[in-house]
Protein backbone atom coordinates (compact mmCIF):
# COMPACT_ATOMS: atom_id res chain seq x y z
CA UNK A 1 0.00 0.00 0.00
CA UNK A 2 0.76 3.55 -0.99
CA UNK A 3 2.14 5.50 1.86
CA UNK A 4 0.11 8.50 1.07
CA UNK A 5 -2.88 5.95 0.83
CA UNK A 6 -2.36 5.19 4.69
CA UNK A 7 -2.00 8.69 5.86
CA UNK A 8 -4.90 9.86 3.69
CA UNK A 9 -6.84 6.82 5.25
CA UNK A 10 -4.91 7.60 8.84
CA UNK A 11 -7.26 11.06 8.49
CA UNK A 12 -10.07 9.83 7.47
CA UNK A 13 -9.70 7.27 10.57
CA UNK A 14 -9.21 10.46 12.87
CA UNK A 15 -12.43 12.29 11.58
CA UNK A 16 -15.01 9.25 12.72
CA UNK A 17 -17.33 8.79 11.10
CA UNK A 18 -18.49 5.53 9.81
CA UNK A 19 -15.88 2.59 10.55
CA UNK A 20 -15.32 1.30 6.64
CA UNK A 21 -13.53 -2.06 6.42
CA UNK A 22 -11.06 -0.33 4.57
CA UNK A 23 -10.88 2.32 7.45
CA UNK A 24 -10.27 -0.46 9.62
CA UNK A 25 -7.88 -1.63 8.09
CA UNK A 26 -5.55 1.56 7.70
CA UNK A 27 -6.41 1.73 11.94
CA UNK A 28 -5.14 -2.07 12.25
CA UNK A 29 -1.99 -1.04 10.00
CA UNK A 30 -1.19 1.75 12.16
CA UNK A 31 -1.70 -0.22 15.49
CA UNK A 32 0.84 -2.56 14.55
CA UNK A 33 3.56 -0.49 13.15
CA UNK A 34 3.94 1.41 16.19
CA UNK A 35 3.77 -1.98 18.01
CA UNK A 36 6.94 -3.16 16.68
CA UNK A 37 9.05 -1.62 19.66
CA UNK A 38 7.09 -3.34 21.91
CA UNK A 39 7.29 -6.53 19.85
CA UNK A 40 11.36 -6.21 20.14
CA UNK A 41 11.34 -5.78 23.34
CA UNK A 42 9.03 -8.97 24.83
CA UNK A 43 11.99 -10.53 21.75
CA UNK A 44 14.64 -9.39 23.56
CA UNK A 45 13.09 -10.28 27.16
CA UNK A 46 12.04 -13.90 25.93
CA UNK A 47 15.49 -14.66 24.11
CA UNK A 48 17.61 -13.28 27.50
CA UNK A 49 15.52 -16.21 29.21
CA UNK A 50 16.22 -18.61 26.82
CA UNK A 51 13.02 -19.02 25.26
CA UNK A 52 14.58 -19.83 22.30
CA UNK A 53 17.26 -22.61 22.94
CA UNK A 54 15.31 -25.24 21.82
CA UNK A 55 15.94 -24.72 18.03
CA UNK A 56 16.87 -22.35 15.25
CA UNK A 57 15.19 -21.35 12.59
CA UNK A 58 16.33 -22.34 8.95
CA UNK A 59 18.81 -19.65 7.00
CA UNK A 60 16.41 -19.80 4.50
CA UNK A 61 12.47 -20.90 3.90
CA UNK A 62 13.77 -22.98 0.70
CA UNK A 63 16.05 -24.56 2.95
CA UNK A 64 13.13 -26.08 5.58
CA UNK A 65 13.03 -29.33 3.68
CA UNK A 66 16.38 -29.94 5.56
CA UNK A 67 15.60 -28.79 9.09
CA UNK A 68 15.71 -31.17 12.16
CA UNK A 69 12.32 -30.51 12.77
CA UNK A 70 10.72 -31.43 9.41
CA UNK A 71 13.33 -34.39 8.94
CA UNK A 72 11.61 -35.78 12.47
CA UNK A 73 8.58 -35.45 10.65
CA UNK A 74 9.59 -37.42 7.55
CA UNK A 75 10.79 -40.06 9.30
CA UNK A 76 7.03 -40.75 10.56
CA UNK A 77 6.45 -41.31 6.55
CA UNK A 78 4.86 -44.52 5.58
CA UNK A 79 7.12 -47.41 3.25
CA UNK A 80 6.02 -49.84 0.85
CA UNK A 81 5.69 -53.08 1.53
CA UNK A 82 9.20 -54.28 0.26
CA UNK A 83 10.97 -51.38 2.25
CA UNK A 84 11.06 -48.59 -0.53
CA UNK A 85 10.01 -45.11 -0.39
CA UNK A 86 7.34 -43.72 -2.08
CA UNK A 87 8.52 -41.55 -5.10
CA UNK A 88 6.89 -38.35 -3.80
CA UNK A 89 8.96 -35.24 -3.31
CA UNK A 90 8.30 -31.58 -1.51
CA UNK A 91 9.56 -28.53 -2.09
CA UNK A 92 8.95 -25.03 -0.15
CA UNK A 93 8.54 -22.32 -2.46
CA UNK A 94 10.06 -19.03 -0.74
CA UNK A 95 8.24 -16.11 -1.64
CA UNK A 96 7.50 -13.29 1.20
CA UNK A 97 6.86 -13.45 4.90
CA UNK A 98 3.14 -12.11 5.64
CA UNK A 99 2.91 -12.54 9.55
CA UNK A 100 3.93 -9.67 12.06
CA UNK A 101 5.61 -11.72 14.55
CA UNK A 102 8.94 -13.17 15.71
CA UNK A 103 7.66 -17.01 16.11
CA UNK A 104 8.70 -18.74 13.24
CA UNK A 105 4.23 -19.47 12.67
CA UNK A 106 5.53 -20.03 8.67
CA UNK A 107 8.29 -22.53 8.91
CA UNK A 108 6.18 -24.44 11.29
CA UNK A 109 2.89 -24.47 9.41
CA UNK A 110 4.67 -25.10 6.22
CA UNK A 111 6.52 -28.21 7.46
CA UNK A 112 3.13 -29.39 8.66
CA UNK A 113 1.31 -29.03 5.39
CA UNK A 114 4.69 -30.35 3.38
CA UNK A 115 4.01 -33.71 5.30
CA UNK A 116 0.94 -33.70 5.00
CA UNK A 117 1.08 -33.21 1.25
CA UNK A 118 3.58 -35.85 1.01
CA UNK A 119 1.46 -38.37 3.23
CA UNK A 120 -1.71 -37.68 1.05
CA UNK A 121 0.49 -38.50 -2.30
CA UNK A 122 1.73 -42.03 -0.80
CA UNK A 123 -1.91 -42.96 0.02
CA UNK A 124 -2.47 -41.82 -3.64
CA UNK A 125 0.04 -43.86 -4.92
CA UNK A 126 -0.56 -46.57 -3.28
CA UNK A 127 -4.34 -46.74 -4.55
CA UNK A 128 -2.56 -46.68 -8.29
CA UNK A 129 -2.19 -42.84 -8.59
CA UNK A 130 1.17 -41.66 -9.96
CA UNK A 131 4.26 -39.76 -7.67
CA UNK A 132 3.58 -35.86 -7.11
CA UNK A 133 5.33 -33.00 -6.49
CA UNK A 134 4.21 -30.71 -3.41
CA UNK A 135 4.66 -27.72 -3.13
CA UNK A 136 4.17 -25.39 0.46
CA UNK A 137 4.59 -21.25 -0.67
CA UNK A 138 5.89 -19.29 2.26
CA UNK A 139 2.99 -16.78 2.34
CA UNK A 140 0.17 -19.23 1.46
CA UNK A 141 1.86 -21.26 4.87
CA UNK A 142 1.61 -18.12 7.39
CA UNK A 143 -2.21 -17.01 5.83
CA UNK A 144 -3.29 -20.84 6.35
CA UNK A 145 -2.70 -19.92 10.39
CA UNK A 146 -4.73 -16.85 10.35
CA UNK A 147 -7.84 -18.54 7.98
CA UNK A 148 -10.85 -16.61 9.93
CA UNK A 149 -9.32 -13.13 9.09
CA UNK A 150 -10.15 -13.96 5.05
CA UNK A 151 -13.36 -15.54 5.70
CA UNK A 152 -16.56 -13.27 4.36
CA UNK A 153 -20.14 -14.68 4.49
CA UNK A 154 -22.77 -12.90 3.47
CA UNK A 155 -26.13 -12.77 4.93
CA UNK A 156 -28.51 -15.80 4.03
CA UNK A 157 -32.19 -15.90 5.03
CA UNK A 158 -32.49 -15.38 8.85
CA UNK A 159 -28.70 -15.56 9.27
CA UNK A 160 -26.97 -12.71 9.71
CA UNK A 161 -23.67 -13.54 8.05
CA UNK A 162 -19.93 -13.33 9.32
CA UNK A 163 -16.73 -10.70 8.44
CA UNK A 164 -14.17 -12.69 9.36
CA UNK A 165 -11.64 -9.12 9.58
CA UNK A 166 -13.78 -7.39 11.49
CA UNK A 167 -15.22 -10.15 13.80
CA UNK A 168 -10.85 -10.89 14.26
CA UNK A 169 -10.11 -7.18 15.71
CA UNK A 170 -13.54 -7.18 17.76
CA UNK A 171 -12.76 -9.58 19.38
CA UNK A 172 -8.50 -9.06 20.21
CA UNK A 173 -10.22 -5.57 21.20
CA UNK A 174 -11.55 -6.73 24.10
CA UNK A 175 -11.19 -7.41 27.59
CA UNK A 176 -12.99 -10.85 28.33
CA UNK A 177 -12.29 -11.05 32.82
CA UNK A 178 -12.75 -14.89 32.51
CA UNK A 179 -10.47 -15.58 29.61
CA UNK A 180 -7.63 -13.87 30.84
CA UNK A 181 -4.28 -14.35 32.68
CA UNK A 182 -4.30 -13.57 36.61
CA UNK A 183 -1.41 -13.21 39.27
CA UNK A 184 -1.77 -15.77 41.67
CA UNK A 185 -0.49 -15.28 45.50
CA UNK A 186 3.12 -16.67 44.87
CA UNK A 187 3.79 -14.72 41.84
CA UNK A 188 2.88 -17.42 39.08
CA UNK A 189 0.13 -16.73 36.73
CA UNK A 190 -2.82 -18.73 35.86
CA UNK A 191 -4.46 -18.45 32.59
CA UNK A 192 -8.29 -19.29 33.00
CA UNK A 193 -9.87 -20.04 29.54
CA UNK A 194 -13.82 -19.51 30.13
CA UNK A 195 -14.79 -18.38 26.46
CA UNK A 196 -17.99 -21.25 26.98
CA UNK A 197 -20.88 -20.29 29.25
CA UNK A 198 -19.97 -23.88 31.14
CA UNK A 199 -16.54 -23.07 31.39
CA UNK A 200 -17.22 -19.02 32.32
CA UNK A 201 -20.12 -20.52 35.04
CA UNK A 202 -17.74 -23.35 35.80
CA UNK A 203 -15.07 -20.70 36.87
CA UNK A 204 -17.11 -18.26 38.29
CA UNK A 205 -18.92 -20.29 40.79
CA UNK A 206 -15.73 -22.39 41.92
CA UNK A 207 -13.93 -18.50 42.66
CA UNK A 208 -16.74 -17.31 44.39
CA UNK A 209 -16.25 -14.32 41.72
CA UNK A 210 -18.41 -11.33 39.78
CA UNK A 211 -17.69 -11.39 36.34
CA UNK A 212 -14.63 -8.78 36.45
CA UNK A 213 -11.28 -8.31 36.64
CA UNK A 214 -11.31 -6.90 40.09
CA UNK A 215 -13.46 -9.79 41.18
CA UNK A 216 -11.12 -12.58 39.60
CA UNK A 217 -8.01 -11.45 40.18
CA UNK A 218 -8.71 -10.81 44.10
CA UNK A 219 -9.91 -14.46 44.06
CA UNK A 220 -6.61 -15.84 42.19
CA UNK A 221 -4.62 -14.02 44.41
CA UNK A 222 -5.37 -16.44 47.19
CA UNK A 223 -4.01 -19.51 45.80
CA UNK A 224 -0.60 -20.49 44.62
CA UNK A 225 -0.48 -21.08 41.07
CA UNK A 226 0.06 -24.97 40.51
CA UNK A 227 -2.63 -25.29 43.51
CA UNK A 228 -5.13 -22.98 41.26
CA UNK A 229 -4.26 -25.03 38.88
CA UNK A 230 -4.91 -28.58 40.29
CA UNK A 231 -7.72 -28.02 41.99
CA UNK A 232 -10.05 -26.36 38.89
CA UNK A 233 -8.49 -28.85 36.41
CA UNK A 234 -10.22 -31.38 38.94
CA UNK A 235 -13.16 -29.59 38.13
CA UNK A 236 -12.76 -30.56 34.09
CA UNK A 237 -12.11 -26.37 33.92
CA UNK A 238 -9.94 -24.51 31.28
CA UNK A 239 -7.36 -23.19 33.68
CA UNK A 240 -3.16 -23.46 32.93
CA UNK A 241 -0.03 -22.30 35.00
CA UNK A 242 1.53 -20.38 32.92
CA UNK A 243 4.94 -21.46 32.24
CA UNK A 244 8.64 -20.53 30.70
CA UNK A 245 9.98 -23.38 27.63
CA UNK A 246 12.18 -24.37 30.70
CA UNK A 247 9.57 -24.94 33.00
CA UNK A 248 7.12 -26.74 30.65
CA UNK A 249 9.74 -29.24 29.71
CA UNK A 250 10.89 -29.80 33.85
CA UNK A 251 7.50 -30.43 34.61
CA UNK A 252 5.94 -33.66 34.58
CA UNK A 253 3.93 -33.38 31.54
CA UNK A 254 6.13 -31.53 29.72
CA UNK A 255 8.47 -34.62 30.55
CA UNK A 256 6.11 -37.09 29.05
CA UNK A 257 5.25 -35.12 25.68
CA UNK A 258 9.02 -34.33 25.07
CA UNK A 259 9.42 -38.21 24.58
CA UNK A 260 6.85 -38.31 22.31
CA UNK A 261 6.35 -37.69 18.33
CA UNK A 262 4.79 -34.62 17.31
CA UNK A 263 1.82 -36.94 16.39
CA UNK A 264 1.53 -40.64 17.21
CA UNK A 265 0.74 -44.23 15.91
CA UNK A 266 0.06 -47.24 17.11
CA UNK A 267 -2.23 -50.74 16.72
CA UNK A 268 -5.43 -50.95 18.42
CA UNK A 269 -4.36 -53.64 21.66
CA UNK A 270 -6.39 -57.19 21.80
CA UNK A 271 -7.48 -59.58 19.28
CA UNK A 272 -9.59 -58.33 16.27
CA UNK A 273 -11.61 -59.99 13.38
CA UNK A 274 -13.24 -58.64 10.51
CA UNK A 275 -13.33 -57.57 7.03
CA UNK A 276 -10.26 -56.61 5.81
CA UNK A 277 -10.10 -52.97 4.27
CA UNK A 278 -8.75 -51.79 1.34
CA UNK A 279 -9.59 -48.86 -0.98
CA UNK A 280 -9.82 -49.50 -4.31
CA UNK A 281 -8.27 -46.66 -6.86
CA UNK A 282 -9.38 -43.58 -6.75
CA UNK A 283 -9.63 -40.26 -8.14
CA UNK A 284 -7.85 -38.14 -5.27
CA UNK A 285 -5.93 -39.19 -2.13
CA UNK A 286 -9.07 -39.21 0.04
CA UNK A 287 -12.17 -40.83 -2.02
CA UNK A 288 -14.59 -43.11 -0.94
CA UNK A 289 -13.22 -42.52 2.58
CA UNK A 290 -15.71 -41.81 4.79
CA UNK A 291 -15.07 -39.42 8.20
CA UNK A 292 -17.38 -39.12 11.16
CA UNK A 293 -16.36 -35.87 13.10
CA UNK A 294 -16.77 -34.89 16.66
CA UNK A 295 -14.99 -31.93 16.89
CA UNK A 296 -14.86 -28.49 18.54
CA UNK A 297 -13.53 -25.07 18.16
CA UNK A 298 -10.46 -24.84 15.94
CA UNK A 299 -7.89 -27.84 16.00
CA UNK A 300 -9.61 -30.92 16.41
CA UNK A 301 -12.43 -29.46 13.16
CA UNK A 302 -9.35 -28.46 10.80
CA UNK A 303 -8.39 -32.22 10.65
CA UNK A 304 -12.07 -33.05 9.28
CA UNK A 305 -11.89 -29.72 7.04
CA UNK A 306 -8.01 -30.94 6.10
CA UNK A 307 -9.22 -34.29 4.92
CA UNK A 308 -12.76 -33.39 3.24
CA UNK A 309 -10.11 -30.94 0.73
CA UNK A 310 -8.34 -34.30 -0.22
CA UNK A 311 -11.48 -36.19 -1.50
CA UNK A 312 -12.89 -37.71 1.85
CA UNK A 313 -16.78 -37.30 2.83
CA UNK A 314 -16.76 -35.86 6.09
CA UNK A 315 -19.96 -36.33 8.10
CA UNK A 316 -19.85 -33.57 11.06
CA UNK A 317 -21.89 -34.69 13.94
CA UNK A 318 -23.75 -31.36 15.17
CA UNK A 319 -26.50 -30.83 17.91
CA UNK A 320 -28.47 -27.27 18.18
CA UNK A 321 -27.69 -27.84 22.26
CA UNK A 322 -24.11 -26.88 22.12
CA UNK A 323 -22.77 -23.16 21.98
CA UNK A 324 -21.24 -22.09 18.84
CA UNK A 325 -19.38 -18.88 17.30
CA UNK A 326 -20.19 -18.18 13.83
CA UNK A 327 -16.65 -17.25 12.70
CA UNK A 328 -15.18 -20.11 13.88
CA UNK A 329 -17.93 -22.79 12.42
CA UNK A 330 -17.35 -21.56 8.93
CA UNK A 331 -13.83 -21.51 9.05
CA UNK A 332 -13.39 -24.66 9.83
CA UNK A 333 -16.87 -27.01 8.79
CA UNK A 334 -17.02 -25.86 5.54
CA UNK A 335 -16.63 -28.79 3.07
CA UNK A 336 -18.68 -30.94 5.48
CA UNK A 337 -21.94 -32.92 5.87
CA UNK A 338 -23.91 -31.79 8.70
CA UNK A 339 -25.51 -35.43 10.85
CA UNK A 340 -27.39 -33.63 13.53
CA UNK A 341 -27.85 -36.45 16.30
CA UNK A 342 -28.69 -36.83 19.81
CA UNK A 343 -25.97 -39.30 21.37
CA UNK A 344 -28.99 -39.81 24.19
CA UNK A 345 -32.02 -41.09 22.42
CA UNK A 346 -31.28 -44.59 21.27
CA UNK A 347 -32.62 -44.77 17.89
CA UNK A 348 -29.70 -41.96 16.82
CA UNK A 349 -27.11 -44.10 18.85
CA UNK A 350 -27.95 -46.87 16.41
CA UNK A 351 -27.63 -44.37 13.45
CA UNK A 352 -24.13 -43.49 14.32
CA UNK A 353 -22.93 -47.07 15.01
CA UNK A 354 -24.67 -48.15 11.82
CA UNK A 355 -22.42 -45.04 10.00
CA UNK A 356 -19.19 -46.14 11.32
CA UNK A 357 -19.57 -50.12 10.46
CA UNK A 358 -19.49 -48.02 7.17
CA UNK A 359 -16.90 -45.69 8.02
CA UNK A 360 -12.89 -45.57 7.73
CA UNK A 361 -12.06 -42.82 10.46
CA UNK A 362 -13.24 -41.27 13.60
CA UNK A 363 -12.43 -38.19 15.05
CA UNK A 364 -12.78 -37.00 18.52
CA UNK A 365 -11.98 -33.92 19.53
CA UNK A 366 -14.11 -33.62 22.87
CA UNK A 367 -13.42 -33.82 26.40
CA UNK A 368 -11.83 -37.20 26.96
CA UNK A 369 -14.81 -39.52 28.73
CA UNK A 370 -17.45 -37.37 26.49
CA UNK A 371 -18.16 -40.55 24.21
CA UNK A 372 -16.93 -43.14 26.29
CA UNK A 373 -20.34 -41.99 27.97
CA UNK A 374 -22.68 -42.94 25.44
CA UNK A 375 -20.47 -46.33 25.14
CA UNK A 376 -17.84 -44.74 22.06
CA UNK A 377 -14.81 -45.33 23.88
CA UNK A 378 -12.02 -46.32 22.10
CA UNK A 379 -12.31 -50.33 23.14
CA UNK A 380 -15.91 -50.38 22.29
CA UNK A 381 -15.60 -48.62 18.73
CA UNK A 382 -12.79 -50.99 18.06
CA UNK A 383 -14.47 -54.28 19.14
CA UNK A 384 -17.44 -53.53 16.66
CA UNK A 385 -15.13 -51.86 13.69
CA UNK A 386 -11.42 -52.60 13.85
CA UNK A 387 -11.34 -51.31 10.71
CA UNK A 388 -10.85 -47.58 11.58
CA UNK A 389 -8.78 -44.96 12.08
CA UNK A 390 -9.53 -43.81 15.41
CA UNK A 391 -7.88 -40.27 16.04
CA UNK A 392 -7.98 -38.05 19.78
CA UNK A 393 -6.94 -34.43 19.55
CA UNK A 394 -6.48 -33.27 23.16
CA UNK A 395 -4.71 -30.18 24.86
CA UNK A 396 -1.91 -31.79 26.83
CA UNK A 397 -1.09 -35.23 25.16
CA UNK A 398 -2.53 -38.16 25.79
CA UNK A 399 -0.92 -39.25 28.59
CA UNK A 400 0.85 -38.05 31.46
CA UNK A 401 -0.62 -36.40 34.79
CA UNK A 402 -2.64 -33.49 32.33
CA UNK A 403 -3.69 -36.06 29.77
CA UNK A 404 -7.51 -35.98 30.79
CA UNK A 405 -7.47 -32.11 31.47
CA UNK A 406 -9.63 -29.76 29.47
CA UNK A 407 -7.78 -27.15 27.49
CA UNK A 408 -7.96 -24.72 24.31
CA UNK A 409 -4.86 -23.17 22.50
CA UNK A 410 -4.54 -20.48 24.63
CA UNK A 411 -3.99 -22.75 27.52
CA UNK A 412 -1.32 -24.62 25.13
CA UNK A 413 0.54 -22.13 24.75
CA UNK A 414 1.07 -20.68 27.95
CA UNK A 415 1.67 -24.06 29.65
CA UNK A 416 4.22 -24.49 27.17
CA UNK A 417 5.56 -20.83 26.94
CA UNK A 418 4.81 -20.32 23.24
CA UNK A 419 2.79 -17.51 24.53
CA UNK A 420 3.43 -15.16 27.69
CA UNK A 421 1.12 -12.15 29.18
CA UNK A 422 3.52 -10.40 27.18
CA UNK A 423 3.09 -11.30 24.09
CA UNK A 424 -1.07 -11.18 24.58
CA UNK A 425 -0.87 -7.87 24.77
CA UNK A 426 0.80 -8.06 20.98
CA UNK A 427 -2.03 -7.63 18.52
CA UNK A 428 0.48 -9.40 16.01
CA UNK A 429 0.80 -12.29 18.31
CA UNK A 430 -3.40 -12.54 18.68
CA UNK A 431 -4.34 -12.59 15.14
CA UNK A 432 -2.78 -16.13 14.14
CA UNK A 433 -3.56 -19.50 16.05
CA UNK A 434 -0.72 -20.92 15.77
CA UNK A 435 -0.86 -24.31 17.73
CA UNK A 436 -4.56 -24.76 16.33
CA UNK A 437 -3.76 -24.89 12.76
CA UNK A 438 -0.33 -27.06 13.25
CA UNK A 439 -2.25 -29.82 15.66
CA UNK A 440 -5.12 -29.95 12.89
CA UNK A 441 -2.89 -30.39 9.71
CA UNK A 442 -1.22 -32.72 12.04
CA UNK A 443 -3.82 -34.53 13.07
CA UNK A 444 -5.10 -34.43 9.51
CA UNK A 445 -1.73 -36.18 8.57
CA UNK A 446 -1.54 -38.87 10.95
CA UNK A 447 -4.86 -40.05 9.46
CA UNK A 448 -3.45 -40.22 5.81
CA UNK A 449 -0.41 -42.27 7.13
CA UNK A 450 -2.44 -44.61 9.52
CA UNK A 451 -4.87 -44.91 5.96
CA UNK A 452 -1.87 -45.82 4.42
CA UNK A 453 -0.82 -48.33 7.10
CA UNK A 454 -4.17 -49.57 6.63
CA UNK A 455 -4.06 -50.01 3.00
CA UNK A 456 -0.53 -51.53 3.61
CA UNK A 457 -1.69 -54.19 5.85
CA UNK A 458 -4.54 -54.86 3.67
CA UNK A 459 -2.25 -55.63 1.09
CA UNK A 460 -0.48 -57.93 2.91
CA UNK A 461 -4.13 -59.81 4.18
CA UNK A 462 -3.93 -58.34 7.62
CA UNK A 463 -6.46 -56.21 9.42
CA UNK A 464 -4.79 -52.96 11.21
CA UNK A 465 -7.28 -50.96 13.67
CA UNK A 466 -5.36 -47.93 14.14
CA UNK A 467 -4.94 -45.17 16.66
CA UNK A 468 -3.94 -41.63 16.22
CA UNK A 469 -3.19 -39.29 19.10
CA UNK A 470 -2.49 -35.55 18.29
CA UNK A 471 -2.66 -32.44 20.45
CA UNK A 472 -2.24 -28.84 21.08
CA UNK A 473 1.37 -29.40 23.23
CA UNK A 474 2.89 -32.14 21.29
CA UNK A 475 2.18 -29.64 18.23
CA UNK A 476 3.90 -26.63 19.90
CA UNK A 477 6.52 -28.52 21.79
CA UNK A 478 7.75 -29.77 18.26
CA UNK A 479 7.17 -26.20 17.04
CA UNK A 480 9.82 -24.56 19.93
CA UNK A 481 12.63 -26.56 17.01
CA UNK A 482 12.48 -23.92 14.90
CA UNK A 483 14.04 -21.14 17.79
CA UNK A 484 12.87 -17.58 16.72
CA UNK A 485 13.62 -14.52 14.02
CA UNK A 486 12.72 -10.78 14.80
CA UNK A 487 12.17 -9.22 11.95
CA UNK A 488 13.43 -5.86 10.89
CA UNK A 489 11.69 -3.15 10.62
CA UNK A 490 11.39 -3.13 6.93
CA UNK A 491 10.45 -6.71 6.86
CA UNK A 492 7.74 -6.06 9.88
CA UNK A 493 6.24 -3.23 8.06
CA UNK A 494 6.19 -4.83 4.76
CA UNK A 495 4.29 -7.96 6.25
CA UNK A 496 1.45 -6.00 7.54
CA UNK A 497 1.05 -4.51 4.72
CA UNK A 498 0.88 -7.52 2.31
CA UNK A 499 -1.48 -9.52 5.34
CA UNK A 500 -4.02 -6.20 5.10
CA UNK A 501 -4.02 -4.80 1.93
CA UNK A 502 -2.47 -7.43 -0.39
CA UNK A 503 -3.83 -11.18 -0.42
CA UNK A 504 -7.81 -10.77 -0.47
CA UNK A 505 -6.81 -11.82 -4.21
CA UNK A 506 -6.20 -15.66 -2.44
CA UNK A 507 -9.93 -16.10 -1.16
CA UNK A 508 -12.15 -18.41 -3.36
CA UNK A 509 -15.78 -18.21 -3.44
CA UNK A 510 -18.46 -21.37 -2.88
CA UNK A 511 -22.08 -19.33 -2.94
CA UNK A 512 -21.90 -16.92 -0.35
CA UNK A 513 -19.15 -18.05 1.55
CA UNK A 514 -15.35 -16.39 0.67
CA UNK A 515 -12.67 -18.57 1.63
CA UNK A 516 -8.48 -18.97 1.54
CA UNK A 517 -8.52 -22.57 0.14
CA UNK A 518 -5.70 -24.97 1.72
CA UNK A 519 -2.21 -23.95 1.36
CA UNK A 520 -0.77 -27.00 -0.33
CA UNK A 521 -0.47 -27.68 -4.18
CA UNK A 522 0.46 -30.62 -5.29
CA UNK A 523 0.61 -31.65 -9.30
CA UNK A 524 -1.42 -34.79 -9.65
CA UNK A 525 -4.55 -33.85 -7.34
CA UNK A 526 -4.64 -30.64 -5.76
CA UNK A 527 -7.00 -30.06 -2.74
CA UNK A 528 -10.21 -28.78 -3.60
CA UNK A 529 -13.51 -28.06 -1.95
CA UNK A 530 -15.73 -30.16 -3.67
CA UNK A 531 -18.82 -29.78 -1.24
CA UNK A 532 -20.81 -26.31 -0.13
CA UNK A 533 -20.98 -25.57 3.31
CA UNK A 534 -24.39 -26.71 5.36
CA UNK A 535 -25.38 -24.62 7.94
CA UNK A 536 -26.94 -26.73 9.99
CA UNK A 537 -27.95 -24.06 12.57
CA UNK A 538 -30.07 -21.23 12.35
CA UNK A 539 -29.45 -17.77 14.44
CA UNK A 540 -32.80 -17.83 16.14
CA UNK A 541 -32.62 -21.34 17.77
CA UNK A 542 -28.22 -21.94 18.64
CA UNK A 543 -26.89 -20.50 21.92
CA UNK A 544 -24.02 -18.24 21.00
CA UNK A 545 -21.10 -16.86 22.58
Amino acid sequence: MRPCYVVLGLAAAARGGALTKSTLRVRTWWRLLREYGSMKRVYAAHAAQDFFVYGTPPARYEDLGSHVAFAQLEALRARKNDGGAFASTVTFAGDFPVLPTYLPIEEGAAACLGILGLAAADLHELRGGSPQEVTVRQSDAGLSTAGYMFLDVEPDGNYGGCKGFEGTIDQEGKVNPVRKAYEAGDGSHVFLHGGFPKLKRGILDFLDAEPTVESIGAAVKQWKGADLEAAMQAKQLAVTLCRTPAEWRASPQGRVVAGLEPVTFSRAEGDHAGHVRRLKPGVRPLSDVIVVDFSHVIASPMVGRTLADFGATVFKVVTKKRPRRALFDEETNNGKQPLELDLADAADLARLWSLLDAADVLVDGYTEGALAKFGLDEAAVFARCPHLVFLRVSCYGHDGPLSAAKGFQQNANFATGVGTIADEDLLGYQLTSQTDYATGFLGAFGVVRALTERQLAAERGELAPMRVRASLCQAATWMAQFGARLPTFRDYAKRITRLLFKLDGRMRVDGNLKYLPLALAMSETPPARVTGFARWWTDDVVPKL
